[in-house]
């Protein structure tokens, strides 16, 4: 194959970023821009004309939907030798466990999930006979994941702690303990794989001279949306090479709440002198009154790099702006939209609906129900967050890692065989005292026999299921198989009550051929197959070729793109989100997100907002988004009153710091439907979606009261409360599900 080849189709300033090589490179690659296509052809280029080897070559993504789309890419033009491409997680957890010893691990480490996280550090709080409804797991879960991403180890925690408050100094005394758990245990949470990757280069002189020598080309992609970890570890593995290509949009960088640092990409030529800077601005997406639109809004920006984005499309349809009573006539007029542009011959999945919080979903699923438009939530209940999955998961992380007591404690009693809690305590004290793990300690025959009768009886059978597992660990698929039948998994799940008892069969069959399909592409048997899963996030598991209508937050469409978009939504305090009134950086992090909305569609958008919507137990009176006056007038019919013309501002003299007249006292007050004794009737318009997103314990954001950890959820349908207990008054208030306008944080 020949260079031309490779160069086949680009435009001149893609060719410049692929045939670059004598030194680091920024890709400014603006949206719709071909960048994936850029960044392949580059590394084909390396490897078929330049004579690379392969295995010298990194390419690092932030998604596993784009590192699979890029391998399979670039595959395309090199045969698999050795070429690592994956995310920053799964890069270092493959390095990880290369060299585990070196960071105090086994190669067969388990990474625990939040909800192994959580489950330990509520354990783990309870051991120091601390309350968790004070102390809550979710709350010191977030306080240790900050000193993680800081690079904070307990002992710097401790005295951090010290000059701060109670909390924290509870939190640091919990974080080393959970350390040492983690240790124990063989395992590394998410933000352990970030960390100790980072450490391995820094501590350890022969690991990274080893790793340093690997790679000679380094490629990082979404290099706008790094964290401060992930900027350590790009600089600390690119010591040794000149070769450091990065693509990103300063435009396109939304994950600050998460420790996305903008500053990475826009100080780039600073961290590497010399680098040549490549600007994409022809854009193959979008017609040209979108891309006017969102070129428009963009440039309110300061904190970015110049490009004009440019597109050889037609003008296409201008953007229809439309503005309804309330949020019920919002989502109603949204759907009939979405309606029009099937009966034109746009397919349903090619029709996406965007909103700022999962909440706004919520109206939108009534009216797509009433229409019998099907549809699919992106960001609801993960996939591998449900029941099920997790249990049977649970008894094959425990076949690879024997050391996995948090497995062991969800897998010993399900389906029940008589291992009850006091059971288990009793348990927990002989392994502690004898220094080895729940599973190892139940293979003692004298901690056998001091069990009674069913107990003995269930541990027997339990230590019986998980010999017959390992006979099948080369084949995930096989593996899961028989331990769904061995222990009679299936039945059991079918039987349980709840509302999703008509689909568990059928995750479990997901979760089954799913393995079929690993065992398929790759040879990494069971380990390799809970490694991957691992490491998925929510927008992997996304249908994108099923003919529904895609429902998602802004954030979960980062890297998609559609036909057509709508946007629900566009109100002062929703989008752009209340707290960033008073933070001009989160501002403009809330217009980036504007002009994400923007940029995914490729034909035609609806930008939608409601002058009336329950953001408490009450309606209030909305303004419209001040990004929809940033739009030219001459893209853009239909809408209502402007955000300039209301009477609505961010002033300092507004209470609280929300638009003057968006909240009165008496709506603040009006927030608690069990003080006012508010019923809301069914017939008023409202349909919930037919199962809460919320679950006890989750950590919630509310616009007026601020975070908070839920409690309680009561009673059923649209009439659902919710009782959150929030951090800043340390007061429980019980709100209507419906209309309380809760986000879920991360």
């Amino acid at each position: 194959m020949s260079q031309n080849l490779i160069l086949d189709g680009l435009n001149p300033e893609q060719k410049r970023a692929v045939e670059y090589t004598d030194g680091p490179i920024l890709i400014l690659a603006g949206a719709g821009t071909g960048k994936t296509r850029t960044i392949t052809r580059r590394v084909a280029h390396l490897v078929r004309d330049l004579r690379v080897p392969a295995s010298k070559v990194l390419a690092i993504t932030f998604t596993n939907k784009a590192a699979r789309e890029m391998r399979t890419r670039i595959e395309e033009w090199v045969p698999h030798t050795g070429m690592w491409v994956g995310t920053f997680h799964a890069t270092c957890a493959r390095m990880l466990r290369i060299d585990a010893d070196r960071i105090g691990r086994t190669r067969d480490f388990t990474i625990f999930d939040v909800d192994d996280r959580r489950r330990l550090l509520r354990q783990l709080i309870k051991d120091q006979s601390l309350d968790p409804k004070v102390f809550r797991p979710r709350r010191f879960e977030n306080i240790i994941s900050n000193w993680k991403g800081r690079s904070l180890m307990p002992i710097g925690a401790k005295a951090e702690a010290a000059l701060m408050g109670m909390e924290e100094e509870h939190a640091a005394t919990v974080y080393e303990l959970y350390e040492a758990e983690l240790a124990k245990q063989d395992a590394l949470d998410f933000d352990d794989l970030l960390l100790k990757g980072v450490q391995l280069l820094q501590l350890d002189s022969d690991s990274t001279r080893r790793w340093v020598e690997k790679f000679e080309h380094i490629l990082v992609d979404e290099y706008q949306d790094t964290n401060d970890l992930q900027y350590k570890f790009v600089k600390l593995l690119a010591q040794g090479t000149k070769h450091v290509a990065v693509c990103g949009d300063p435009d396109q960088s939304i994950y600050r709440w998460r420790g996305a640092d903008i500053s990475n990409i826009l100080d780039f030529e600073r961290d590497f002198p010399g680098a040549e800077i490549v600007r994409l601005e022809q854009n193959y997406r979008s017609v040209g009154n979108v891309l006017l639109a969102a070129q428009t809004v963009i440039k309110n920006n300061s904190s970015r790099k110049e490009k004009d984005l440019i597109t050889n499309r037609e003008a296409g349809e201008k953007l229809l702006l439309s503005e309804g009573a309330d949020e019920e006539t919002e989502a109603r007029q949204m759907v009939q939209q979405v309606e029009r542009w099937l009966e034109g011959g746009i397919r349903m999945s090619e029709v996406a609906i965007f909103y700022r919080t999962n909440a706004c979903s919520r109206s939108l699923e009534a009216a797509l129900t009433r229409m019998q438009i099907p549809y699919q939530v992106v960001g609801g209940q993960a996939f591998f967050e449900r029941r099920e999955v997790k249990d049977l998961l649970a008894f094959s992380r425990l076949l690879v890692n024997p050391k996995d007591d948090m497995s062991f404690q969800r897998a010993v009693n399900v389906p029940p065989r008589g291992v009850g809690e006091t059971t288990l305590q009793r348990l927990r004290g002989r392994a502690t005292g004898m220094g080895i793990s729940l599973l190892a300690a139940i293979m003692q025959p004298e901690v056998r026999d001091s069990m009674r009768g069913p107990a003995k009886k269930g541990l027997g059978k339990f230590l019986w299921i998980l010999d017959k597992g390992r006979e099948e660990l080369k084949s995930a698929e096989r593996t899961l198989q028989v331990l769904c039948d061995v222990t009679g998994y299936r039945r059991f799940a079918e039987s349980l009550d709840g509302a999703e008892d008509v689909d568990r069969g059928e995750n479990l069959d997901e979760l089954i051929a799913f393995a079929a399909e690993y065992d398929h592409r790759e040879n990494g048997g069971l380990r390799g197959f809970l490694e991957e899963i691992s490491l998925l996030v929510d927008t992997d598991r996304w249908a994108e070729h099923v003919e529904r209508v895609s429902l998602m937050t802004v954030h979960a469409a980062k890297g998609l793109e559609f036909d057509c978009v709508g946007v629900v939504g566009l109100e002062e305090g929703l989008f752009p989100h209340v707290r960033s009134f008073d933070d001009p950086e989160g501002l403009e992090e809330e217009r980036r997100l504007f002009y994400v909305a923007l940029t995914r569609a490729r034909l035609e958008l609806c930008l939608s907002h409601s002058r009336m919507r329950f953001r408490t137990a009450s309606p209030g009176p909305q303004a419209s988004s001040r990004f929809l006056d940033e739009l030219p007038k001459e893209v853009v019919i239909g809408g209502g009153k402007s955000y300039s013309s209301r009477a609505h501002s961010t002033s300092s003299g507004s209470s609280g710091g929300f638009a003057s007249g968006f909240f009165s006292d008496s709506t603040v007050e009006s927030c608690l439907p069990s003080a006012r004794g508010v019923e809301v009737d069914a017939s008023a318009g409202f349909e919930s979606s037919a199962e809460s997103e919320f679950q006890e314990g989750d950590w919630v954001d509310h616009r007026v009261f601020g975070n908070g950890t839920v409690q309680r959820i009561l009673g059923e349908g649209v009439n659902q409360r919710i009782t959150v207990l929030f951090e800043n008054t340390d007061e429980e208030r019980t709100l209507m599900l419906a209309y309380a306008m809760l986000e879920k944080l991360e």
